[in-house]
């Protein structure tokens, strides 16, 4: 996959919504916050999800599609960082930028026309006229857009205020003394009912992919009661800020009762930690809603979801590795964008399901606290980690061995050069196990066996972690580390995370947009450590406290992350330069040891046969809208 795409600078994307985007290749990059993803994502189990066949258009009907989520923490596209609850505010609020399906090739949603500046920093957006909001709540218009954008920088509800700030999308903006953000002051301007301009501090590649996300959602202006002020467009516009008062409504009625978007549903309610549903937007813009709404029952064990969808109370199947058989799996063939598709059983039911696998975008790896955990301990911990058989022991399978913390999709030249890198160069064995080595780099450290190193593995409530972990251990055993595995709950492993009370923990990304810079910007050892505001952000690695300073190793990565963002352009080569970065920094990962990487999922779709689901892309199964999906009469 490259940066660079060839196309008019000046106007692109034009309303026909092409995939083509002048950014390129360069990635998010983060606070972190939450949005390392359980793998019990949207649909139940490790993140089962699928396809459909047939040529003819399938004729919508007023059935509820049936399906299963994790546990929901928020409907506010701000404030959400998991995936259970992402996947509902993908369905009730639209974006600028939409992922079709989850494909990666990014396409207009609400703008009907995209055009940027020969500098790359000024864009300026012509929406779709007439997109009606949910509660007859009014049209979408362009003061929309800006207050959405502002609520996303300087809301105090706000998760993803580096999404819009900073390291990612950058809209030029001030800030105070201290470095904050100035309310009100993001250079952006409506500049009619349907269009508005937005200028970057500087030119950030993957801008249409990133307006693809979420928390980029638009909600009515002034909705809700959580900023005071929005932007009159600074050099685009005004330079006065527009008061809007205290909000429609209180943020946790907008939040958890009440969420107003312009999506192809419209919410209708959420229990906690039970169900959450929501019914057919009947006006849609994006057109006919082909079902009559989509529920969700809230299972967070696997094992539970596998028995609830086994009873076929669910049209998709979760299916949790420790009922995983992948003898029962039938390739039928691959399609164009080489997803994998057939049939999966008989399952325990008896019934035969349809079956998709996705290369999608994520990285599952062992993370490690610096402060806590020594260099020769995190080092003996690699060398003993084969991550080919753990693939195949532990996740039968279902995904690729890992040895890079960017995906092979994504990868600087693709998966042949993700293999190549890896294979000749990887220092820990390349799908092996090296005890020796392990020992050895421990006596070297003054250990043996009547002073063993002790460290804690902390997963998340997982039984393919804990047996993973189980093998690691007694490795390890013989190479003079003390191994104890623990579990906790997702939620306390992330604050655990934050707040530095962490030594080896599971963890995993999947990408927020396809871009190495989203998974490598959460690596950078300036933004690791726990000494700032608000705790360990990124990965919770705390890199530049490693030895009490930071290490050649991390100093590499700070200058090649540097570098990536000096080259921000979507050029052959400022991408060149970003390319050569993003392998610095995955070779200084390595040095250090400061993160495993474990494998890459590959996620799988299970669904009967009365199910008609189009098939999801790179993105992941929580990117697609389920408007096109059909439910046919069932088979109980």
């Amino acid at each position: 996959m490259t940066d660079n795409t060839s196309v008019d600078r000046r106007r692109f994307l034009q309303a026909t919504g092409g995939a083509a985007t002048a950014a390129a290749i360069a990635g998010c990059l983060g606070g972190g916050d939450e949005t390392e993803t359980e793998p019990e994502t949207e649909d139940g189990g490790d993140g089962t999800d699928t396809t459909t066949g047939g040529d003819e258009e399938p004729q919508g009907n007023d059935r509820t599609l049936q399906l299963i989520n994790s546990t929901i923490t928020t409907l506010d596209p701000i404030k959400a960082t998991d995936t259970a609850s992402g996947t509902i505010i993908q369905n009730v609020f639209d974006a600028l930028m939409n992922y079709p399906n989850g494909e990666i090739a990014v396409e207009n949603l609400l703008a009907e026309e995209v055009s940027v500046s020969d500098d790359f920093r000024t864009y300026t957006f012509t929406l779709k006229e007439g997109v009606q909001y949910h509660d007859d709540m009014g049209e979408v218009t362009a003061e929309d857009v800006v207050y959405s954008f502002e609520r996303l920088a300087a809301s105090d509800n706000s998760r993803r205020t580096y999404f819009i700030l900073a390291y990612a999308l950058n809209i030029e903006h001030e800030t105070d003394d201290e470095g904050a953000y100035v309310p009100g002051s993001l250079n952006m301007a409506a500049t009619g009912d349907y269009e508005f301009k937005m200028q970057l501090a500087k030119p950030f590649a993957p801008t249409l992919e990133m307006l693809a996300y979420t928390s980029f959602s638009v909600i009515p202006k002034g909705i809700v009661g959580d900023i005071d002020v929005v932007p009159s467009g600074g050099s685009l516009g005004s330079d006065e800020t527009e008061d809007i008062g205290d909000g429609e409504m209180a943020h946790e009625e907008f939040a958890t009762n009440n969420p107003v978007g312009a999506g192809p549903y419209v919410f209708d309610h959420w229990e906690t930690s039970q169900e959450a549903e929501i019914v057919r937007n009947d006006d849609y813009h994006g057109g006919e809603v082909l079902n009559g709404g989509v529920f969700w029952k809230v299972i967070p064990k696997p094992e539970t979801a596998y028995q609830y969808a086994q009873n076929k109370n669910s049209d998709l199947i979760s299916m949790p590795t420790s009922k995983y058989d992948p003898g029962k799996v039938n390739v039928e063939g691959t399609d164009d964008l080489g997803r994998k598709y057939g049939t999966y059983g008989p399952m325990e039911n008896s019934a035969t399901a349809n079956y998709l696998q996705v290369a999608s975008i994520n990285t599952y790896y062992i993370g490690f606290n610096c402060e806590n955990v020594e260099k020769p301990a995190r080092q003996a911990i690699a060398y003993a980690m084969n991550q080919q058989e753990g693939v195949e022991q532990v996740f039968k399978g279902r995904g690729k061995a890992a040895y890079h913390l960017t995906p092979p999709n994504i990868y600087p030249g693709g998966a042949p050069e993700y293999d190549s890198h890896a294979e000749n160069n990887y220092p820990y064995g390349y799908n092996q196990t090296q005890i020796q080595q392990a020992k050895s780099v421990m006596e070297d450290a003054g250990y043996g066996p009547d002073n063993q190193y002790e460290v804690t593995f902390t997963t998340y409530q997982s039984s393919t972690w804990q047996g993973l972990g189980k093998i690691l251990r007694d490795k390890l055993a013989s190479a003079h580390v003390n191994m104890q595995l623990e579990e906790a709950p997702f939620s306390t492993l992330l604050q655990r995370g934050r707040n530095g009370n962490l030594e080896a923990y599971s963890l995993g990304w999947i990408m927020d947009w396809p871009r190495p810079n989203n998974f490598l910007g959460q690596v950078v050892p300036e933004l690791t450590n726990t000494d700032q505001e608000g705790g360990a952000q990124g990965f919770y690695l705390d890199w530049d406290g490693d030895e009490g300073g930071m290490s050649s190793a991390a100093q590499q990565a700070q200058s090649a992350w540097e570098t990536i963002q000096s080259n921000p352009e979507p050029t052959d080569s400022a991408q060149s330069e970003r390319d050569s970065a993003y392998v610095q920094m995955e070779e200084a990962m390595w040095d250090d040891m400061v993160l495993l990487p474990m494998y890459h999922v590959a996620e799988e779709r299970l669904w009967y046969d009365w199910v008609d689901i189009p098939r999801f892309g790179g993105g992941g199964p929580s990117r697609q809208k389920k408007w096109k999906v059909v439910i046919n009469e069932r088979d109980q």
